[in-house]
């Protein structure tokens, strides 16, 4: 899938599993681990997962790729930053009184 995501509103993630091939169920663990930290008081507040890969590491494991977006680049084309914007007049631009 292309994306059109600023480099600097950016980051991207890698997980590897290594055990994937005789723990399925696990595989996913930490992934979904750190997809469910609390990141309200830090750096990463407004990051919004945009897409997940998985590829095989060719010896039984996964690697597990995560392209998120820190939502702090507002596109009008693009649903979710444009949703988040849309009841911020800060974040619009308007003036405020």
């Amino acid at each position: 899938m292309s994306q059109n995501l600023p480099p600097a509103d950016t980051r991207i993630f890698l997980f590897h599993s290594a055990d994937a091939s005789t723990d399925p169920g696990g595989a996913t663990d930490r992934v979904n681990e750190w997809l469910g930290k609390d990141r309200s008081g830090g750096s990463y507040a407004g990051l919004r997962v945009r897409e997940i890969t998985t590829s095989p590491d060719g010896h039984g494991g996964v690697y597990f790729t995560v392209v998120c977006t820190l939502g702090h680049v507002r596109d009008a084309n693009d649903p979710v930053t444009a949703a988040s914007s849309a009841f911020n007049p800060a974040a619009s631009g308007a003036p405020q009184i």
